[in-house]
């Protein structure tokens, strides 16, 4: 392989929390190219910084600015900068919208832009006219793209970019996870002694499902009667989660957690649990779950999931061999999976063998870097363009 130079920029990024995230650093960590991350500046960014193999440059203007185009015309000009600098032979931006930096700059520079998208930026402008314009005009004209499952993949091929441009690479997880078996200090410090304990790790976002979860409770406590409920993380919709959980009558059973930074601790708490769920769905406004690199987290530690049967959940978790989907918009559903994982011993032990497996498989991150890193490597040959032409020239020939 021959090392090339990749620019990364992107508005996520850690110690920021998430799966997007992790998803760009591990990438950039086990990448054999030469990589270098434009992020935003987060509290204790300098601790992290200094133990990653490779260069990260921090600077407040990377964070999404709306339309604040004094903020933009900045955010421009230090990626042309960092472009000499760093004499980047490929940039790839980890944000859609972004990308129109990388299309201006390969109009006047001749620079080569990639797009790393996870459905989310794209799905939530299609409801406006001009913006979809800017998108398409983005994806079109990038030299490669990148998404994080087929779910993803046929929403970038919706703006007309060929297929032969576009590759997959899946999230992947992170060798932290692992089976340890229950923390007695979580069980002390929780109170779980005894239960039967349901887990969700996510931002507290509507599409994330835990409203539904909590929705399910009753029923779920009917039927298990020592069940309870952690939530992991943090967001806009806690206050009306708690709210939700006093109306249900199941407060008690229910437990914000608040975000866990630390990976090493968040295995613990997988381990800790008996099952994993997050019954993510898709809004109104087209919003959904480009993967889900949670349920592999899960998987990994040996705990039988559940999913909402939507966006690219379905992908990260086969029903029925790996995990179990359910309506995400059904408690009733959800409850009868949750019981169904509980009292089916060898259902449960086979979907979290096979789920095991999966999961220390081909998702770990030394292996899709691979992929990330050959992809790259066509990009700045412009061997998938080449690719592109061979087949309309062979479709040309087939007219004929």
């Amino acid at each position: 392989m021959v090392r090339k130079k990749v620019l990364l920029v992107t508005g996520v990024f850690p110690p920021g929390v998430g799966g997007m995230q992790q998803y760009y650093h591990h990438l950039s960590r086990q990448s054999g190219h030469d990589v270098t991350v434009l992020a935003p500046k987060y509290a204790g960014d300098e601790e992290f910084d200094a133990l990653q193999p490779y260069k990260i440059i921090r600077g407040p203007f990377i964070q999404n600015e709306g339309i604040d185009f004094t903020s933009w015309f900045r955010l421009f000009r230090y990626v042309r900068h960092a472009i000499r600098r760093e004499r980047a032979d490929v940039t790839i931006y980890g944000f859609v919208l972004i990308g129109i930096i990388g299309y201006v700059l390969k109009l006047f520079m001749g620079h080569k832009y990639m797009i790393s998208t996870h459905g989310m930026d794209m799905l939530m402008f299609r409801r406006f006219v001009g913006l979809n314009y800017v998108i398409k005009l983005i994806l079109r004209n990038a030299d490669g793209v990148l998404t994080n499952s087929h779910f993803t993949k046929r929403y970038v091929e919706e703006y007309g970019v060929d297929p032969a441009r576009i590759e997959l690479v899946y999230p992947g997880v992170e060798d932290v996870y692992e089976k340890q078996g229950k923390n007695a200090e979580l069980i002390r410090k929780h109170g779980l002694e005894g239960k039967y304990v349901m887990l969700s790790v996510s931002r507290l976002v509507l599409r994330k499902g835990h409203d539904r979860v909590i929705e399910s409770m009753p029923e779920v406590i009917r039927l298990i009667p020592n069940a309870v409920y952690l939530i992991i993380g943090d967001g806009p919709e806690r206050g009306r989660l708690e709210q939700l959980a006093q109306q249900h009558g199941v407060a008690d059973r229910v437990q914000f957690l608040g975000n866990v930074h630390d990976s090493k601790l968040l295995n613990a708490y997988y381990n800790t649990c008996d099952q994993f769920l997050m019954v993510c769905r898709q809004l109104s406004n087209r919003d959904a779950e480009g993967f889900g690199i949670v349920y592999m987290e899960a998987a990994s530690a040996g705990i039988p999931v559940i999913a909402g049967r939507s966006g690219g959940a379905g992908e990260a978790v086969l029903d029925g061999e790996t995990g179990l989907l359910v309506d995400p918009n059904s408690p009733a559903d959800i409850a009868a999976a949750v019981h169904r994982l509980r009292d089916d011993t060898a259902l449960r032990e086979k979907l979290t063998r096979q789920g095991y497996a999966r999961a220390k498989g081909k998702f770990r991150y030394v292996f899709l870097a691979e992929t990330f890193d050959r992809y790259v490597g066509y990009v700045c040959a412009g061997k998938p363009h080449v690719k592109v032409k061979k087949k309309r020239k062979e479709i040309r020939n087939a007219n004929i």
